[in-house]
């Protein structure tokens, strides 16, 4: 990672969990840059928490007026198409409806179904959209609070059930990778030596510089192919792809889903 993209982190991690980071010094300009990749990923009040828990160090010298910005942010509400990102629902029928007998059941208590649901929103979103930084620090705090209550048995259970146990694997991947959680914290996480894997997160946040909506991370340039952006089309079935061996019965489904909600929105 770049410096950018370093502290971009650091103040995530310092602004969510009340970490003790050490931010390295940064220009205007990339104090800036890094303004807008919070926007981009939706976290920039949760980065603001991170520059008043470290205001006290020398490089933390943050221009007035992208400070003032910051203070203002408010990302809050997801990006457009949240409708098709909702966590309670899959578009594989089979596994929806497999989906929907869980939550409705009675032998398990709110807070494992509702990691349930964290796990299956992240799922989706990496699909859809890129890297899920929100929703994985949300549902970071959601571990660090409520672990205690997880019925983490049953939670394995579940996502075999789902078939997502290899979008879980991601998930705890980039949970240590990105936000330091360590495996004990992460007792749905399976120790792998899969390096394919471990390629796949490290490509996932490779660099992009191709476009401002892509700026440092991949990220889609809409949540859903729109049929009058070619490139939004090809970038998501690039993605389809690259995630058709992770979560196979749902990914062919959510891809024809996507494409079907484009093109009932075309003008005419």
């Amino acid at each position: 990672m770049n410096i950018v993209e370093r502290n971009f982190y650091k103040l995530l991690r310092a602004g969510a969990y009340g970490t003790e980071e050490q931010i390295e010094p940064l220009s205007a300009w990339k104090w800036n840059r890094l303004y807008q990749l919070s926007m981009m990923h939706a976290v920039a009040h949760i980065l603001y928490k991170g520059i008043e828990h470290c205001q006290d160090q020398f490089f933390v010298q943050v221009p007035k007026a992208t400070l003032e910005l910051w203070s203002q942010a408010d990302n809050n509400d997801d990006s457009e198409g949240y409708d098709l990102l909702m966590s309670n629902r899959l578009t594989n029928p089979l596994l929806n409806h497999r989906l929907q007998d869980i939550l409705d059941s009675e032998d398990s208590n709110i807070e494992t179904r509702t990691a349930l649901l964290h796990l299956v929103g992240i799922a989706r979103f990496i699909m859809n959209a890129g890297i899920p930084v929100k929703r994985a620090t949300e549902f970071g705090c959601f571990l660090r609070e409520k672990n205690s209550y997880i019925d983490f048995m049953k939670l394995k259970e579940w996502t075999k059930s789902l078939e997502i146990d290899a979008m879980v694997q991601i998930t705890a991947i980039l949970l240590v990778k990105l936000l330091h959680f360590v495996p004990e914290e992460l007792p749905f996480m399976q120790p792998t030596t899969d390096d394919k894997m471990e390629r796949q997160v490290r490509e996932m946040l490779r660099q992009k510089n191709s476009h401002a909506e892509q700026w440092y991370f991949e990220q889609g340039k809409n949540i859903f192919v729109h049929t009058s952006n070619s490139q939004a089309m090809l970038w998501h079935v690039r993605r389809s792809a690259k995630f058709f061996k992770y979560y196979p019965a749902e990914t062919l489904t959510n891809f024809i889903t996507s494409f079907a909600h484009s093109l009932s929105h075309i003008e005419e």
